[in-house]
């Protein structure tokens, strides 16, 4: 009798593992790019429009050193007029003439300021200079020029961290800053000549390249937005196909194998580099006037739509895995079954037949089974998620499900649209519910079952998905040729030299040529909306057919609907935004049919203050210092939920009846797509946001009142009540806001740096020869290349000593080939030049390299031709030997000054700051999506203001997720001192957490379809359910947090995320309006895709803890119990 038992506990100990059949989907981990494949991607990228942007820069940085090496300009600039060729370099070449524009005028503006603060700080050192005293460096002097320098620097350097557009500025503000404060002591006499004599040259260079970018082959912002829209598009397009193809397991192509597919983190990162660089060129084409047909306002609109498609492609991405991780539980099942354990089953059930009449082999099973009415003849399902966990989740233990446990009732309705006749549910089976154990070979035969009644279902609705994604795919097609139209673009010539278009018609020839251009002709009044408008009609129409067999024998649905469900919704969900956009490109294509000249459409609160892309300056301190406090964005986010709730408390509703609502069978119509003036943009947009708002009813959810008493929680004091508390408990707040911040000990070390490497030009003994060796440069590098952690800084000093290396060995052989000559000079250095300015455009972390090697080649032929300290020019050698030593000082004194007051490496700032998301996503879950399960918003402006809130704090958190990634591809240059550095393991949580946004954005792109009604009817039933999960999920997002902060080893689960979301939906597949005569809603649709979508999330969260806890360790607790993780 032993061995049975045993072999039942090895049977229970199987069953048990094999419950919850939903996997990660996350997929394989993508590596980090090698220097090999960025330098592929470079040389790749190097197209016409690169290769004009490199010639137009390089011509631009040539003749401001040509001017330089003219005498008479040479004469009255000094060796200021290098700073034309700085100006020039430090413009970043691959900006649009709009954001240079920015730049130039921002920086322009700045660099006046700081020629006005050296003037200031110049003169009044003058006023303190005792005449008779013929030391150069008197102490008086120097205090005051040195404390100007300081507070200068301070400030310059807290406004570049605040303010994006002004790194360029505030780097050549503060050469002018440095050059003139240190260049003034050597002055007896009052002059501003020093000052204007760097000023001047730095303006005349921010002049040479927006001329130079305006004059030579001047570019078109709005072309460059429609061909990088075109390129969404066949992206786009191009992911659907493949991912419903593997979903429906079909073929397009036979080279085409379905292991082709993209996973699920492919598609994340694909499609948010696609969206952040159209983004990118939306933003160009809004700052700059422009003669075209399509308006910055259409640009607006169409980018618009096309952010929107991002949730739903996600979410096709994310159904296709979980159906194939539902199909791999399911081949493993067979083969984790011993051959010896089915023997001993087999021996079981002969011997047991006689107690479990039910326990039956196949023949009788299926006698059995042609008795039921369909669709529930067959036995319960285990594929996609086992059904016994409505039973046994509450006893983890007992191996033994119930057939029927759920309560019979009869139905007499069908969905209109499912096309199936009446079915009772009532059989003998179903009257009186029996238990019975289960058995490895029954687990098999119903999972065999059911397999083929959901192959056989797929079959059937393949055709309706094919014809939607079809549709969706000639209406994309479609619209690109009237894009291109619009735009007068070819395909053949597109990213081509002017001239490539002769040279093609004389290769192929006219005839040809003419023939081809016939592909892009089209029929101008047909609507390419209006078939996959038709098809979407069909789609409703036969997109519930045969569900109904995905019912268990008790009535209750199966996971594997849910899922169906939520692929037909993101799939609808895609072709609705595609018939919207569409649809506005074929008004567009009627009515923009002349080109005129379009005037910028931005306000100027969002050119100051909105952020560019991180690529582009990644090299700024904004980008990298650490400006979002977590718990402000909780305090903010949680002072929105409470506001509502309590507006919500004081007007309650009653509840209504859902039986008595209209049954709407349909999803959401689709809008179409409207062509607005600038006037109009964005107003009565019915596929946009409600009705525009009077000021007075806008609600600002980021006000604060940080002594509302409602709101107030500090565990050090208590809350203020008089007055002296209240004024110590305000300066408290500015300081904690403005002081204590990462942003001002970022620039008070900067100061620090400052005032240290300009102590020798304030010494009487030092002050001739730091001059004579422009030792100013150490401090300008020092001052506009830190970062906030050791790891940028050491990634830094890398880069730009690499960069000042190979510049300062180029200028030396430039200088040796010419030979002096001023013609040697200008070609040379425009040949050297080509390759540093395509690594300055397209090298994401080597732009420092190439742009110190120009500086450097610069400044040395600059120097060496015009640098006569004593009336001899100086050796070249001697030069560079300087320009190096200069640098190489500057950037060790920024690596230096981060370890102050301690060393925090760039692994511990992307710990930290994986901690700040991981705590910002559990204020972005608890704030918003359990708002929306709890509370009554019936007013569309709170619901606006919602929606939008949730998108802006998930679209920083996703800026926050990209920024990791950036320092974690910085760190791995860090040296391994104590060891080497879990690289895998934290871009696994990266990748981890992108899944979660993208969860998290599904799950609120769903819920709030559902309205208050419906969803209360699921809410009332399983409430406290639902409320251990919410605490499940918050508790691991906040115990991660902590832990990757602290370092504290994790704790054993009060309940795993997993546990709970199963009780939560076995508990709601109960609910009457879960029942099949309900299948037709559309709110039944929705909530199947915010129910599939939260399972998934609890799956993510247990990932995410188990990786984590492989960096930070159990806790003793759960070893000593030998818990299992």
């Amino acid at each position: 009798m032993k061995k049975p038992r045993k072999s039942k506990r090895l049977n229970k100990k199987k069953e048990k593992g094999q419950k919850f059949r939903l996997s990660a989907t996350s997929g394989h981990l993508i590596p980090l790019q090698t220097i090999r494949q960025r330098i592929k991607g470079i040389w790749q990228s190097l197209t016409w429009p690169i290769c004009v942007k490199i010639l137009k820069a390089n011509i631009a940085v040539t003749i401001a050193l040509a001017l330089l090496l003219i005498d008479p300009i040479r004469n009255v600039s000094s060796t200021g007029g290098i700073l034309a060729s700085v100006a020039v370099e430090f413009v970043h070449p691959a900006k649009s003439y709009g954001f240079l524009a920015e730049d130039i005028l921002l920086g322009t503006a700045m660099c006046c300021m700081s020629g006005s603060w050296a003037i200031l700080g110049t003169y009044l050192a003058s006023l303190v200079r005792d005449p008779n005293d013929p030391t150069m460096a008197q102490p008086e002097v120097c205090a005051i020029l040195s404390c100007f320098l300081v507070v200068g620097c301070f400030f310059l350097s807290m406004f570049r961290v605040k303010v994006e557009q002004a790194n360029v500025g505030g780097m050549l503000s503060a050469s002018i800053m440095v050059i003139s404060l240190t260049s003034a002591v050597t002055h007896r006499e009052f002059t501003a000549t020093t000052t204007l004599q760097v000023l001047v040259p730095t303006l005349v260079g921010f002049m040479l390249i927006f001329t130079i970018f305006l004059v030579i082959f001047p570019e078109n912002s709005t072309r460059v937005f429609v061909q990088d829209l075109i390129k969404v598009f066949e992206s786009f397009d191009g992911i659907l196909q493949r991912q419903v193809n593997a979903f429906i397991r079909v073929n397009p192509r036979p080279s085409m194998s379905l292991d082709q597919t993209e996973s699920l983190a492919t598609i994340h990162q694909t499609v948010d580099a696609l969206i952040t660089n159209l983004i990118q060129k939306k933003r160009m084409v809004r700052r700059e006037p422009s003669f075209n047909a399509i308006a910055p306002t259409d640009v607006s609109e169409m980018t618009s739509l096309i952010k929107k498609l991002r949730v739903p492609i996600q979410g096709l991405g994310l159904s296709r895995a979980m159906e194939e991780n539902m199909r791999k539980a399911e081949k493993s099942l067979f083969q984790a079954v011993p051959l010896e354990m089915m023997d001993t089953s087999r021996n079981q059930e002969g011997g047991e037949q006689e107690q479990d009449p039910l326990a039956t082999d196949d023949e009788a099973q299926q006698q059995d089974n042609a008795n039921l009415p369909p669709p529930f003849a067959r036995p319960r399902s285990y594929y996609g998620g086992t059904d016994d966990e409505e039973d046994g989740s509450s006893n983890d233990d007992a191996a033994v499900t119930t057939d029927d446990d759920a309560s019979t009732y009869s139905v007499s309705q069908t969905p209109s649209t499912a096309n199936t006749s009446s079915t009772s549910f009532v059989s003998d089976n179903t009257t009186s519910p029996r238990r019975r154990k289960v058995r490895w070979d029954d687990h098999m035969k119903v999972m065999s079952y059911w397999r083929q009644d959901y192959d056989d279902v797929l079959n059937i609705v393949k055709p309706t998905y094919l014809e939607l994604t079809d549709a969706c795919s000639l209406a994309v097609q479609e619209s690109v040729k009237r894009l291109r139209r619009l735009q007068n673009l070819d395909p053949r010539y597109q990213d081509r030299p002017f001239f490539y278009e002769w040279y093609y018609k004389w290769k192929v020839g006219s005839k040809q040529a003419a023939e081809e251009a016939l592909a892009n002709e089209y029929n101008r009044l047909h609507d390419p909306s209006v078939p996959l408008f038709e098809a979407m009609a069909r789609f409703h129409q036969h997109r519930l057919v045969g569900l109904e067999r995905l019912y268990t024998k008790s009535g209750v649905p199966r996971r594997i609907l849910f899922l169906l469900l939520t692929f037909q919704f993101n799939l609808h969900s895609y072709a609705e935004h595609i018939y919207t956009l569409t649809s506005l490109i074929y008004e567009l294509d009627q009515t923009r049919t002349k080109r005129r000249f379009w005037m910028p459409h931005i306000s100027l609160r969002k050119w100051f203050f909105q952020e560019r892309s991180v690529d582009g300056a990644l090299d700024s301190p904004n980008t990298m210092a650490d400006t979002i406090s977590p718990t402000s964005l909780q305090r903010s986010m949680s002072r929105r939920a409470t506001m509502i709730a309590a507006a919500a408390a004081t007007s309650p509703t009653t509840a209504v009846d859902l039986e008595a609502q209209k049954v709407l069978y349909r999803l959401d119509t689709p809008h179409r797509g409207q062509v607005h003036s600038p006037s109009e943009h964005h107003e009565r947009h019915p596929y946009d946001s409600a009705e525009k708002r009077a000021s007075s009813q806008n609600i600002n959810p980021w006000r604060q009142n940080t002594l509302d008493p409602l709101e107030y929680h500090d565990p050090d004091v208590a809350y203020p009540t008089t007055s002296t508390q209240r004024f110590f408990y305000s300066v408290y707040m500015f300081c904690v806001k403005y002081l204590y911040t990462a942003d001002a000990a970022f620039s008070f070390r900067a100061a620090i740096v400052v005032a240290f490497l300009s102590l020798p030009g304030f010494l009487e003994d030092s002050v001739m020869w730091y001059n004579e060796v422009r030792g100013q440069w150490a401090v300008v590098v020092a001052l506009i290349w830190m970062g906030p952690s050791v790891g940028s800084n050491f990634f830094g000093t890398m880069t730009r000593t690499i960069g000042t290396f190979i510049g300062a060995i180029e200028a030396m052989i430039i200088w040796e080939i010419s030979r002096g000559s001023v013609p040697g000079l200008i070609i040379l250095t425009f040949i050297c030049n080509l390759p540093w300015w395509m690594i300055y455009i397209h090298g994401k972390f080597w732009k420092a390299t190439g742009l110190f090697s120009m500086i450097t080649i610069s400044l040395i032929v600059g120097y060496t031709y015009s640098y006569k300290p004593n009336g001899y020019p100086v050796s070249v050698f001697v030069i560079t030997w300087e320009r190096t030593v200069d640098v190489l000082v500057g950037v060790f004194a920024a690596l230096v000054i981060s370890i102050f007051p301690f060393p925090r490496t760039g692994r511990v700032v992307l710990r930290h700051r994986i901690s700040t998301t991981l705590s910002e996503l559990g204020a972005l879950y608890s704030s918003f999506l359990a708002l929306l399960l709890k509370n009554n918003v019936e007013d569309m402006n709170v619901v606006e203001a919602n929606k939008k809130m949730f998108q802006s704090v998930a679209g920083s958190i996703r800026r926050q997720i990209k920024g990791e990634r950036v320092l974690l591809e910085q760190s791995r240059f860090e040296p391994a001192l104590r060891g080497i550095f879990p690289e895998n393991k934290y871009l696994h949580i990266l990748q981890i957490l992108d899944n979660i946004l993208s969860l998290m954005l599904e799950m609120e792109f769903a819920f709030e379809k559902i309205p208050y009604t419906w969803r209360m009817m699921i809410v009332k039933d399983t409430w406290k359910e639902r409320k251990a999960m919410i605490a499940s999920f918050l508790t691991t997002l906040h115990l991660g947090s902590n832990a990757l902060t602290s370092k504290a080893p994790l704790p054993p689960y009060v309940i795993r995320p997993t546990k709970a979301r199963r009780e939560l939906t076995n508990k709601a597949r109960k609910s009457p309006a879960l029942r099949y005569q309900h299948l037709g809603d559309r709110e039944y649709t929705y909530f199947s895709t915010y129910l599939m979508n939260s399972e998934q999330l609890a799956v993510e969260l247990e990932l995410l803890v188990a990786t984590i806890r492989d960096l930070v360790g159990p806790d003793s607790v759960s070893v000593w119990l030998n818990y299992k993780h």
